[in-house]
């Protein structure tokens, strides 16, 4: 059983860094994610996600479960710069992706788009490796009479998808029977406008943390300049490591200003997923070595 804590809604540190490994594994290839899940974090089921096909690209997701809880981990694709392009796309009204949705606000396009035309692929894996509630069943040893929880990660666009995951989850009538206990995401992007952001946060902004490392550039796209906003509680690890809430050397960067598609396009030319502030790996590392300091957070 993979050391987690799976009722809680509150900010485990624990928790976040098993969130973060399963979201590292979902850079490896089929056979080497379910190694790492089943052998090294002990989950029991094991499902591959293959979303390629909705971006003509590497994009992949892998969904893990055990007797408590499940996990769906999205990774980023590894061309950050494919992505990037959609950042200037016409926001849409989350209904409009999400058919008799409620009417929350706007989301980017291509996020949703993914998000809604993945939806299958996302619940069929979902449903493999977490029972259906107040239902017993035996997957792969999964076996449980209990309602085991939902918990959802990803980084870079594997974060986005996760959060948009989460929010057809908690809003969106034939979804909301698998309530998510917890969201936790790594070098996250913008997803929505305001509104729909406020609205996400009066549901899950208390079961949602956003880590951002050091002067991670995509936290900071698409541009608030152009209404969008954050969404959860964002956990900043600072130049030299350390965690921090309210983090003055997060707000002096944000204070550079970068509204233009100039600024875009620089933005574009130097981010890399492998590499730097917005590498997984990199994340995963620091979330491992500031274990102690991240259960000291006041969350």
């Amino acid at each position: 059983m993979p050391d987690f804590d799976a009722q809680t809604t509150r900010f485990s540190a624990k928790n976040a860094l098993l969130l973060a490994r399963l979201s590292a594994a979902a850079y490896s290839d089929e056979a080497e994610a379910e190694s790492i899940t089943i052998g090294e974090l002990k989950f029991t089921a094991f499902r591959w996600i293959d979303l390629s096909k909705h971006f003509n690209e590497d994009v992949f997701a892998i969904a893990a479960g055990c007797a408590e809880f499940a996990v769906i981990a999205f990774r980023g694709t590894k061309d950050v710069k494919n992505w990037m392009s959609d950042l200037y796309a016409t926001p849409v009204s989350f209904p409009w992706l999400f058919e008799s949705g409620p009417d929350v606000g706007d989301i980017h396009a291509g996020f949703g788009h993914a998000t809604r035309d993945a939806w299958g692929e996302i619940t069929s894996a979902m449903e493999a490796v977490l029972p259906p509630p107040g239902v017993a069943a035996d997957i792969k040893g999964l076996s449980t009479t209990t309602q085991p929880t939902l918990w959802l990660t990803g980084h870079s666009l594997g974060a986005a998808l996760a959060v948009l995951t989460g929010a057809a989850f908690s809003m969106w009538a034939p979804a909301t029977m698998r309530p998510v206990n917890g969201l936790y995401t790594f070098g996250q992007p913008r997803v929505g406008l305001y509104r729909f952001c406020g609205n996400y946060d009066n549901l899950l902004n208390n079961r949602t943390f956003r880590f951002v490392n050091k002067e991670d550039l995509v936290p900071r796209v698409p541009f608030r300049g152009w209404d969008y906003a954050d969404i959860g509680r964002m956990i900043h690890f600072t130049s030299s490591g350390e965690p921090k809430l309210e983090s003055p050397e997060w707000t002096n960067f944000l204070s550079r200003t970068l509204q233009s598609l100039r600024d875009f396009e620089s933005i574009i030319g130097n981010i890399h997923t492998d590499v730097g502030d917005h590498s997984m790996d990199g994340y995963a590392a620091v979330v491992e070595a500031q274990a102690a300091a991240l259960s000291a957070l006041p969350l």
